[in-house]
């Protein structure tokens, strides 16, 4: 989050959990809840919702922001930083950290990853790991390997991911949060964490 200055850093976080503990109680906060909340909220059918559009969605749930925090709330949510709030932001904006036992999975999942323990999962590290043969482009020869491996790397950037053929702790802590959002329960994403990773859930 951008830095606003303490108070007002502190004012986001009260809104936001204003809106996600309404959101809540008005029906839930699962993907498919938030896609209905999110496409009644985009009244122009753009797929994004601009400030005046943000405004009248917390007005209608009852949040009555100052400009100003407003502003500052916007910001929170507008990750690329082009005026408006994509569904994708919207959701970002909205998920809850992960809980203790998910987060012990994509640590060690990151830590598979990265196997030199750099704190950054490179090419190097996954060279080994992922078979590329099955790529299409890189059969058709338009990709070399390297190539293939940096664009399943920038998959993990998320929305402000720069596509740099690597990523940071950060940014797979953020992919796995906002994966995590559409996984129902905890059962079911261990599961997906063994399968991909074949981590057992301690």
């Amino acid at each position: 989050m951008a830095f606003y200055g303490v108070g007002l850093n502190s004012r986001v976080k009260e809104l936001n959990l204003e809106f996600k503990m309404t959101l809540k109680q008005k029906g839930g906060i699962g993907i498919r809840t938030l896609g209905k909340i999110f496409n009644r909220m985009d009244f122009n059918g753009n797929k994004k919702l601009d400030f005046e559009e943000f405004k009248e969605a917390l007005a209608y749930y009852g949040i009555f922001p100052s400009v100003v925090d407003l502003q500052a709330l916007m910001k929170y949510y507008d990750v690329d930083e082009d005026g408006n709030v994509s569904y994708e932001e919207f959701l970002r904006g909205l998920r809850d950290p992960l809980n203790e036992d998910r987060k012990a999975l994509v640590e060690k999942a990151f830590a598979i990853m990265d196997k030199d323990g750099s704190g950054v999962i490179q090419v190097d590290d996954i060279k080994d790991i992922y078979d590329v043969s099955f790529n299409e482009d890189y059969q058709q020869g338009i990709k070399t390997k390297e190539e293939v491996l940096e664009d399943f790397l920038d998959g993990f950037d998320g929305l402000k991911g720069d596509n740099d053929g690597q990523v940071t702790h950060q940014e797979w802590m953020d992919y796995y949060s906002d994966l995590s959002m559409s996984v129902p329960s905890d059962e079911y994403f261990a599961l997906m964490m063994k399968q991909v990773w074949g981590i057992e859930q301690e």
